[in-house]
């Protein structure tokens, strides 16, 4: 029967430093290989196509509310610092259009802050996102809802997305991505007036690097 090697107790300590070693010591050659990888900025925008689901809810009136779905095309932008080839922090400004039925018409747009997660291929990139949007909508209602004309809402919920990005060059990267918000919150200044909507987006982008 073999015995198990036996490891000194320094070097038993050493040993969780040369797994990270091991682990980090490919980036700087990955990055080399792949210059749209380096470390360093980045900026872009984009069409975005959301699929909004919106319920608005006046609680004084608790059988006055609406359910509706609408369809639009917009636009976002997008800037942010790459960490290294795996890791991005990002930021973006998303416009989510207007949506509009018989009984309400809501504008929504918000910023986002996130952590973006890269798998470094040669070829292409996939990637996952997770973060902050802390968004604003303007409601303007009529029909059941007209006891509030026009309310406005601002809120913080979590989102999520992923992509792929494809190096056209060095420099210029095309991405297309799917990302999902949750805009959840009360009305400013009014507690009986509520909004929750879903947004489904998918976008097509173009990032610049520098």
């Amino acid at each position: 029967m073999m015995s198990k090697p036996k490891f000194s107790p320094a070097l038993r300590r050493l040993m969780p430093f040369a797994v990270i070693g091991c682990i980090a010591a490919p980036l700087p050659a990955l990055a080399a290989d792949l210059p749209h990888q380096e470390p360093g900025f980045f900026a872009g925008g984009g069409a975005i196509y959301t699929r909004l689901q919106n319920k608005f809810t006046d609680q004084s009136f608790p059988d006055d509310s609406d359910d509706f779905d609408d369809d639009r095309v917009s636009w976002k932008a997008f800037a942010g610092v790459r960490v290294n080839p795996i890791l991005s922090i990002e930021g973006q400004y998303v416009d989510f259009g207007d949506a509009e039925n018989d009984a309400a018409r809501v504008e929504a747009d918000g910023w986002t802050a996130a952590l973006v997660a890269d798998i470094p291929l040669h070829y292409v990139q996939p990637y996952a996102k997770a973060g902050a949007l802390f968004w604003h909508t303007d409601a303007h209602l009529r029909g059941a809802l007209s006891s509030a004309s026009k309310v406005k809402s601002d809120g913080t919920d979590f989102f999520w997305g992923l992509g792929l990005r494809i190096p056209l060059n060095e420099a210029v990267e095309l991405r297309a991505e799917y990302e999902r918000y949750k805009l959840n919150g009360d009305a400013d200044g009014d507690d009986d007036y509520s909004v929750d909507s879903k947004v489904d987006a998918a976008s097509l982008n173009l990032q610049f690097n520098f």
